[in-house]
């Protein structure tokens, strides 16, 4: 496999595969979990991420319809990935189940069937595009590496918010995955986008059909709530600053802002919300 799987990248893919597991909490008394605070925007915020997690197989399934599949390293790596991934969303939803909050046993088909139609006209897209340009492999690595540093912030910020000392455990493992993801991500992104056209390319599409984590398969509102439940803060800011920062070190995304821009856009969709709600709620 070696000789297969180069390392130009700086990436050790043998390491990848070997450490590659399901994430491990079978040292965690799940039946104590419900003894624990627990909010009810916390619930929202897990099953809006099992959600995710779980339909890592249904964006799989369309990256393999993709050139991606052709790069030896790619492949391996989305292997473990997509193993991994199922066991974060499995994980998730045992600890709902431990706290009295049990996701649907259909929701991962009621999710599917609410995907929007644009979302999957961007999966033709890509397929067809990868056809004509080999470069679509550094936009999908990009996109990849976007949404892979949003989500292990995300459980970051779980971890620190939570009084619930059971899911402050679980949420730090899923980010220490994450964050070996993301690191492939970047590190191939940026080794295959040293080409300008890479760079337009690449460019072009995170500019014009980037959506933050769930977009496309949550609605609108959703994903402008959680987006205003991780990131509307002060500390929020800062770490939407930060992930633009590093994705903007990549070769030609040196413009990259849209974490804070989608930032500050759900914050202002839900203040108008909320608003909204209000003067219905003092009508006679």
């Amino acid at each position: 496999m070696s000789d297969m799987i180069g390392n130009e990248t700086g990436i050790d893919i043998e390491k990848l595969v070997r450490l590659s597991k399901k994430v491990d909490i079978s040292d965690l008394n799940l039946s104590q979990a419900a003894k624990y605070p627990l909010t009810d925007e916390e619930i929202h915020a897990l099953t809006y991420m099992c959600d995710i997690e779980s339909h890592t197989v249904v964006y799989l399934k369309a990256i393999l319809n993709t050139c991606a599949i052709e790069d030896q390293q790619t492949t391996a790596f989305l292997s473990c990935w997509a193993y991994e991934e199922f066991f974060h969303g499995h994980t998730i939803r045992q600890f709902l189940d431990a706290v009295g909050a049990p996701v649907s046993k259909t929701r991962m088909q009621e999710v599917q069937q609410a995907t929007s139609t644009a979302e999957w006209l961007k999966e033709m897209g890509a397929s067809i595009l990868c056809r004509f340009s080999p470069h679509f492999h550094a936009a999908y690595l990009t996109y990849g590496a976007i949404s892979e540093l949003s989500t292990l912030e995300g459980y970051g910020v779980l971890a620190r918010r939570t009084k619930n000392p059971i899911l402050a455990e679980i949420v730090k493992r899923l980010a220490k995955d994450e964050r070996r993801h993301f690191s492939f991500y970047y590190n191939k992104a940026r080794l295959l986008l040293k080409p300008r056209n890479a760079q337009r390319l690449t460019s072009f599409i995170i500019k014009h059909f980037w959506l933050p984590v769930g977009g496309g398969m949550k609605s609108e509102g959703e994903v402008e709530w959680i987006l205003s439940f991780i990131l509307g803060d002060p500390e929020g800011a800062l770490i939407a600053g930060r992930i633009d920062k590093t994705i903007a070190k990549l070769p030609g995304l040196d413009w990259f802002e849209r974490l804070s821009a989608s930032r500050e856009q759900a914050l202002r969709a839900t203040k108008k919300t909320a608003q909204q709600r209000l003067v219905l709620a003092t009508q006679p």
